[in-house]
C-alpha cells in the first residue's frame, strides 16, 4: 500500500481524480492541498489547507514522501485569472512547482490533464501555456508521465465561465457518448477521474530504463470512458 497525493481536488476533474483514488485499494492514504477544502470526506484523506500559493511547493515535497502517485487536475482559464501574468502563474507555475517539488519527493507516476492540441510553440496562450507545462514535465523524468489531452469538458463547475464556453458545453453534451463525440469529444470530469486513476493503477514495468510517457489524446479518451 502507498499513498497519492491529489492537487486541484476542488475543481472539475481533480475532484474526480480525489474521489476514485479514494475508492482505489492501491492507496491506504490520500493528500490533498487547496485553498479551500475538497467537498469528499474520506478515512484516507489528509486534507490540508492553505492559502498561500508559494508555501505549496515546499508542504508538497514534504507530504508527498511515501506516495506512489500524484495526480493534478489544477488549471485555471485567463478570464477567471484575471490578467495574463496571474494565468501563467497558476496554470503552468503552481503545477510545473508541484511537479518539481513531487520529484524531489520520490513519487513514481506524475499524472495531470492539459488540454487537446496542447503545443508550446502554439500562437494561442492557452495552447502554449499547456504545451511547455508538458514539455516541462517531461523533462524532470518521472519513471513514469501521464497526459490526459481531453477535449471539451463536461460537468458542474464552481467557477464562472464565458457566454461563449458555457454555449458550447450546453451543446456539446448531446453529442457525448454518440457519434457525434468523434468530432467533438467531449468528456465529463468523472470520466477524466477515473480514466486518470485506471492508467496509474496499471503496474510500472521493471528495468524498464527510460522514463515512460504516456500521452492520452482526445479521441483515446473518448474511446475509454466508453468502456467505462
Amino acid at each position: 500500500m502507498a499513498g497519492a497525493f491529489v492537487l486541484g481536488a476542488t475543481g472539475l476533474c481533480g475532484l474526480q481524480m480525489l474521489k476514485f483514488a479514494e475508492k482505489s485499494h492501491l492507496y491506504d492514504r490520500i493528500t490533498t492541498i487547496s485553498r479551500r477544502l475538497p467537498d469528499a470526506p474520506n478515512a484516507k484523506l489528509n486534507a490540508i489547507l492553505e492559502s498561500d500559493l508559494d508555501k505549496w511547493p515546499e508542504i508538497i515535497a514534504s507530504e508527498s514522501k511515501g506516495c506512489k502517485t500524484f495526480y493534478s487536475g489544477f488549471g485555471t482559464t485567463r478570464g477567471a485569472a484575471g490578467s495574463q501574468e496571474n494565468y501563467y502563474r497558476l496554470d503552468y507555475g503552481v503545477v510545473y512547482d508541484a511537479a518539481k517539488a513531487a520529484k524531489a519527493a520520490g513519487v513514481e507516476t506524475f499524472v495531470f490533464v492539459t488540454a487537446a492540441f496542447s503545443n508550446a510553440n502554439s500562437r494561442f496562450s492557452y495552447i502554449r501555456t499547456k504545451g511547455q507545462l508538458e514539455d516541462d514535465i517531461i523533462a524532470l523524468k518521472f519513471p513514469r508521465t501521464i497526459i490526459l489531452r481531453p477535449g471539451m469538458l463536461l460537468g458542474k463547475r464552481d467557477s464562472s465561465r464565458s457566454y461563449l464556453e458555457h454555449f458550447l458545453i450546453n451543446v456539446l453534451k448531446y453529442t457525448h457518448g454518440n457519434v457525434l463525440s468523434n468530432l467533438t469529444f467531449p468528456a465529463y470530469g468523472e470520466e477524466i477521474g477515473q480514466i486518470a486513476v485506471n492508467l496509474a493503477s496499471e503496474p510500472l514495468p521493471q528495468n524498464s530504463g527510460e522514463p515512460i510517457v504516456k500521452i492520452v489524446g482526445a479521441k483515446e479518451i473518448t474511446q475509454l470512458a466508453s468502456r467505462l
